[in-house]
Order: C-alpha cells, then sequence, then structure tokens
C-alpha cells in the first residue's frame, strides 16, 4: 500500500490504523461472518473468503473474525431494552461444548496445545414477543443444568435488562424443574403459562396399554407394537382436540369427554393430564391480540430456534468454547430477527 509521507501534516485527512491481520472492515466482515452462522465449517469459510477476496487467510484469522462477534453478543446481553416484552418464552437447550482438562499435548507441528473433553451444558434462553406480533430471542445463559439456582441467576440477568413483574404479563415454559421457584424470586404474580405441546406430550409417558385391541395373532409383536402406536395416536389427538376450542368453558368440557373416553384404559395417563389442569389455560387470562394466541400457549417458537441450533451443532460436532457457542447463538438470533422482519416486506 502506497501512503504519502506528509512532512507538514494534513488536518483535511482522517487517518485509520489497520490492525495486524486485518484486511477489511464494516459491513464486508458480516456479510462474511454469516456464511459461518449458515453451516459453514471455519474451513469452509476459509475457501468462501478465498474465493471473495483472491488470496488465503489462515484458519487462525478465520477464527479471529469469528470470534470478534463475541463483543456484539455480550453488547447485547447487557444492554437493557426499551421496551421490554410483555410476553415471554423461556426453555433451554443441551448443548456439547468442548473444555480444557488439565492435560497438555504436543502436536505434530511442536505446538503444546490443551487437551479438551467434551461436557454437556444447556442454554437457558428467552423469547420476548411484543403485542404487535413482533418477537426475538433477548438474553441466554449457559448452566451446568436446569435447577432452581440456574433459573434464578437467568431471570436475574432478565431483572437486568428491564424485564421484571411490573413489566411482564405473562411467562410460558414447558415445565422446566426450578423455575416456579425462580419465578417466585423475580416475577412474583406474573402468571405462568405450561406449554400445551409438553402437557399433551407427557401423558405418553404413562401409557399402560390396558385393553389393547391386537390385530392378529397373540404372540405377534409387531401386532402388538401397531396396536400400542395406534392406541398412543389416539390418546394424544383427543387431548389435542381439548385445546382447539377458543374458550376455557368449552376446554373444560372437551376434558370431561376425554376423561370418560380414557379413564378406564389408562388411568396414570389421564391423572398425569389433569394434573395442574388449569396451568394450559393461563394465556386466555391475560389481555393480548387474539392473534397471539397460537404463539404464546406453547414455547414452539422457542423450539424452533433451538432447532436451528441443534444443526448447527450437528454440522461442526462440538463448540470448542463457550465464547464461540455464544457467538453462533448470536449470530442465529439475529439472523431470525432479521428474516421475520423482512417478511412483511417480501409479502409486499
Amino acid at each position: 500500500m502506497r501512503v504519502p509521507k506528509l512532512r507538514k501534516g494534513n488536518g483535511a485527512l482522517e487517518w485509520q490504523t489497520i490492525s495486524r491481520y486485518e484486511r477489511c472492515w464494516g459491513p464486508f466482515l458480516d456479510q462474511q461472518v454469516m456464511p459461518y452462522c449458515l453451516g459453514l465449517s471455519l474451513r469452509d469459510l476459509q475457501e468462501s473468503m478465498y474465493t471473495t477476496l483472491g488470496e488465503g487467510l489462515s484458519v487462525a484469522s478465520c477464527h479471529r473474525i469469528v470470534a470478534s462477534v463475541g463483543q456484539r453478543a455480550e453488547a447485547f446481553k447487557t444492554q437493557p431494552l426499551e421496551v421490554p416484552p410483555p410476553m415471554i418464552l423461556v426453555d433451554g437447550m443441551w448443548v456439547k461444548i468442548a473444555y480444557p482438562n488439565g492435560e497438555m499435548r504436543v502436536e505434530s507441528q511442536g505446538r503444546r496445545r490443551a487437551v479438551k473433553r467434551k461436557q454437556k451444558r444447556v442454554m437457558l434462553s428467552a423469547l420476548g414477543v411484543w403485542p404487535d406480533g413482533h418477537w426475538e430471542i433477548v438474553p441466554w445463559q449457559i448452566a451446568q443444568g436446569e435447577n432452581e439456582q440456574t433459573w434464578k441467576t437467568f431471570f436475574g440477568q432478565l431483572s437486568a435488562k428491564g424485564l421484571t413483574e411490573e413489566t411482564t404479563q405473562l411467562v410460558v415454559s414447558d415445565g422446566a424443574p426450578g423455575l416456579e421457584t425462580a419465578l417466585d424470586d423475580h416475577c412474583y404474580g406474573v402468571p405462568h403459562q405450561r406449554c400445551i405441546f409438553h402437557k399433551i406430550k407427557q401423558i405418553a409417558d404413562h401409557l399402560l396399554y390396558g385393553d389393547l385391541a391386537v390385530n392378529g395373532e397373540a404372540g405377534d409383536d409387531q401386532a402388538k407394537r401397531q396396536a400400542k402406536t395406534a392406541r398412543k395416536k389416539a390418546l394424544l389427538a383427543d387431548a389435542s382436540a381439548i385445546y382447539d376450542h377458543k374458550t376455557e368453558e368449552d376446554m373444560r368440557t372437551q376434558a370431561e369427554v376425554f376423561r370418560e373416553t380414557w379413564q378406564e384404559r389408562e388411568p396414570k395417563s389421564v391423572a398425569n393430564f389433569f394434573t395442574d389442569f388449569d396451568q394450559p389455560f393461563v394465556y386466555l387470562r391475560v389481555d393480548f391480540p387474539e392473534t397471539l394466541g397460537v404463539l404464546i400457549r406453547t414455547t414452539n417458537r422457542l423450539e424452533r430456534f433451538h432447532k436451528e441450533m441443534r444443526r448447527k451443532q450437528r454440522d461442526i460436532g462440538m463448540f470448542q468454547s463457550e465464547e464461540g457457542c455464544e457467538a453462533i447463538w448470536y449470530l442465529i438470533a439475529t439472523r431470525e430477527t432479521a428474516k421475520q422482519q423482512a417478511a412483511p416486506r417480501l409479502r409486499t
């Protein structure tokens, strides 16, 4: 690069230092990071950047570009929201992260590297929903498990973002252990909606298959499996039909029909279904636009986000650090928000 030498200076020029390994700045780097978010490995990203730049960058340089996202992710996690969402969906997703085990190894080039071992962690996250239908991921936190203390810490982080019991009208979850106590500490009195999908799914764990009608000989294992599958589908379909109604009264009426139909054959499943039976109706008692009913009565929207994250984890096997895991989480969250904002424009 040829730079003019100005002995007397020039106040009209703005100077900028280009740091080591830096080839470009601004939106171009963001464009290079997004393919990594979409599923490219670091070596795939290296090849993609070679095509764009016309020269190769080392894998370490590509890693530094991706790692720079971590600063933005941390700022996003700690920055208070201008308008906190009145409704939040919370859930945890298990991820695989490599952690040093204290041992060192010497690689083929003679460099000493820390030996890492895969460990499981849970990513606690919240998805905020606003009355206009807009939603986005708010904070997240890596924890060793879903329990009372980790949820308390997570809701403390939500409070720092501006989500308090005064601003929150509804919390939706799948009934994770320890969550109720955390809500009492940070969102006391806020209605807690149990995810309808998880409520229905759970009753399948208590099937007894009593009075099972098997088509075929009694010893035919395949016929038994088919009969059990048919029983499970019929039970779940009848439970799901309860929530097709729009009013709580109609749902309760249909629930009694469900009880009469299945009580004798599947008493354990029916008993489980009617435990905490009021929790899936909580969203009906909150003032919100009717169009948001499908969105806030389950955690499905947050589960779909987790599905994107699981796809990325399958591509790379496991995350090499917590910082890398959070950087990918932030990139995918940014991408999903951008897709949502672009959807109305694409339809017009």
